[in-house]
């Protein structure tokens, strides 16, 4: 009776979606009354309410082992632990579907809650936008997707859920994720409100600019834990492999950091407000642009859902749909919004514009490298991809100037700053930049790439160090530090410094692990010596046992460094509800590098001898750790908007 229940839930919100649309499209031409008001934000509450209410019907589901429902028993098996019970749930096409209908409800649902401090006829617009994407995304989950089909007669088993997804990381992951990119609802539906109201003012920025902090944030973490997983669990030995579904998450995570830092210029300036909104539409099309490949079968990778192609055109048709309606409005209401300020180069503004642009322009070589093999197939017939290279190639040269500029920024004025201000606060950084670069060219004598990470992250440090100290200087001591000063700086500002750390520590996290790796593959047998870097590893012992839920072979490595011993022990699992293998690596972690060992299947079989992978990755905890200081200084950011925005709550 479950399952019906929460299929009829979707249903109805399916109807109520569809009324409230309706109603907005009927009466907005009149003066809202509050009674009409109330009556469409009751009808957004209970929409969200049955959507919620739906997903976690299908959660009990699944923690029951419901055989009876067909998704159910696709994805899971008795024998699953409860926390893989949970998360299969969105281990799959449509309960992840599902559930992203459920972030988008939490999202309406926070919405409604703030409504209070935005002008009724904006949030009206606003509410309407909502429905209007719930709208196809319960459409797309009851007719082509719907989680809560049976089947007969009802197997006593269920198939169980893919080996790789097997891990804590899914827990959060696909949630955090998903927090990111429904997220960009909230700002797209703001933009489209301002389009129809033919008005971009501060206030609209002050409003929109705490959801793209908290999409945003999102995002950075879900990428985050979703590389830290690919790299323990898949067994690749590295962080990041340009892989075309991990693109398409980096996409909307560029196009939002743009946003970001063009919303504030919004805010400050009342400047690119056309440019604003256009980043807002183009960042929530990416998002519905990644469902639509993730689960069109278009792709492959080891990301993706398998998915008919029919689901895709249901997605790819709404896709083309939102998009092609949201810039045709763009493109009526252009002139209305944009009040065509002079940007002035040399300023805050001018600096953060440029680094727009090469954030943009790095989005735009991504999308292209990942959509260009389905070009060449469709046109073509032939079969090609694009790799890492490519990437490296195309990329790197865009996104250092962006790094570049972003430090330039956080020391400029608004407005206008003039030649003498710029070399006052630059010289000093520059001679500092040149020394400190030059110190560890003459040290260590590193490759140019490295070199150039290197000179980022010192860039990145001194710029923000820079700032901060300008700040604390008093004009009427001499310009002596006033660190009185510290407690007048908002709290955005710390989160701004926060976040532009982080990067810096990103990235010397990327241009040391990836300068300074060093890799080994062979087939080895046991007693075999494998030497890495200043590590002798011996292939010292071969375990095979049987666990609850899959038949282990666990290698056991003695690893040598100078008088140092240690063992490490890697695994191969042989799920036994579906004979799927997966890797289990061996990681020793040493202050901020690893050790990686993998060990694959017996090659050829029967000759006693495995694949033997290892890697030294130096300094790679940087780029984890470079993200989530990110993350945290985006929530400090945050913290300052609910002060001073949200306090009237």
């Amino acid at each position: 009776m479950l399952p019906e229940i929460g299929n009829i839930f979707l249903i109805i919100s399916f109807l109520l979606f569809s009324a409230q649309l309706a109603l907005s499209f009927k009466f907005n031409s009149l003066d809202l009354k509050y009674s009409f008001f109330d009556v469409i934000k009751r009808l957004s509450f209970f929409s969200y309410i049955l959507v919620l209410t739906s997903f976690f019907i299908l959660i009990i589901n699944y923690v029951s082992s419901d055989f009876s429902v067909l998704n159910v028993y696709n994805n899971t098996h008795t024998n699953k632990p409860l926390i893989y019970k949970i998360t299969g749930t969105w281990g799959n096409h449509e309960g992840s579907l599902l559930m992203w209908l459920s972030v988008l409800s939490l999202y309406g649902l926070l919405f409604l809650i703030f409504i209070k401090n935005l002008p009724k006829r904006f949030a009206f617009k606003v509410m309407a936008t909502l429905a209007l994407v719930n709208l196809g995304f319960v459409g797309f989950t009851v007719f082509t997707s719907n989680p809560f089909i049976r089947t007969f007669p009802i197997p006593s088993e269920g198939l169980g859920l893919n080996p790789v997804l097997q891990d804590p990381g899914l827990a959060f992951h696909p949630p955090l994720l998903y927090l990111g990119y429904v997220g960009l609802t909230i700002p797209f539906s703001f933009s489209i409100a301002a389009l129809l109201q033919g008005e971009v003012t501060r206030e609209w920025a002050k409003w929109v600019k705490p959801w793209i902090l908290i999409s945003w944030i999102f995002l950075t973490l879900g990428i985050t834990l979703g590389s830290w997983w690919a790299y323990y669990e898949l067994g690749w030995g590295g962080w990041w492999f340009w892989d075309p579904v991990e693109n398409i998450s980096l996409l909307p995570w560029l196009l939002t950091t743009a946003l970001l830092h063009s919303v504030k210029v919004t805010e400050k300036r009342e400047g690119l407000k056309s440019w604003t909104i256009l980043l807002s539409i183009l960042a929530f099309s990416l998002t519905l642009l990644g469902t639509f490949i993730v689960r069109s079968g278009l792709l492959t990778s080891v990301h993706a859902f398998a998915s008919d192609p029919a689901r895709g055109i249901f997605i790819l048709t709404f896709l083309v749909i939102v998009t092609a309606g949201s810039l045709l409005l763009y493109g009526i209401k252009l002139e209305k919004i944009e009040n065509k300020k002079n940007i002035y180069l040399v300023s805050r503004e001018g600096g953060l514009l440029l680094n727009n642009i090469f954030l943009c322009a790095s989005a735009i070589t991504i999308l292209l490298g990942t959509i260009w093999p389905l070009v060449i197939e469709a046109t073509t017939g032939q079969d090609i991809s694009v790799g890492a290279p490519y990437f490296k190639i195309v990329f790197l040269p865009l996104i250092f100037p962006a790094i570049f500029l972003s430090g330039v920024s956080i020391n400029l004025n608004w407005k206008v700053t003039n030649l003498d201000y710029l070399y006052s606060r630059f010289w000093k950084l520059m001679i500092v930049f040149i020394f400190l670069v030059s110190i560890y060219y003459i040290i260590y004598d590193v490759p140019v790439l490295i070199l150039l990470g290197v000179a980022a992250t010192i860039w990145m440090l001194l710029s923000v160090i820079g700032d901060f100290f300008s700040k604390l200087h008093d004009k009427s001591k001499g310009f002596k530090i006033n660190l009185n000063k510290t407690k007048k700086i908002r709290l955005s500002i710390y989160g701004m410094y926060f976040a532009h750390i982080g990067v810096a520590v990103f990235i010397l996290g990327v241009s040391l692990s990836e300068g300074m790796k060093t890799y080994y593959q062979g087939v080895e047998s046991l007693n075999s010596k494998i030497h890495v870097e200043n590590f002798t590893i011996t292939f010292f012992k071969l375990d095979k046992f049987k666990k609850e839920n899959w038949f282990s072979e666990t290698g056991t490595f003695l690893v040598k460094k100078n008088d140092n011993e240690f063992k490490m022990k890697a695994e191969r699992r042989v799920y036994l509800d579906t004979g799927m293998p997966s890797t289990e690596a061996a990681i020793k972690r040493n202050f901020f590098s690893h050790l990686y060992i993998v060990m694959g299947q017996e090659q050829p079989i029967g000759s006693g001898k495995r694949i033997i992978r290892v890697y030294h990755n130096p300094h790679i905890i940087f780029i984890w750790l470079g993200a989530i200081i990110m993350a945290f200084g985006g929530v400090v950011s945050l913290i300052d908007y609910r002060k001073s925005f949200f306090r009237k709550l």
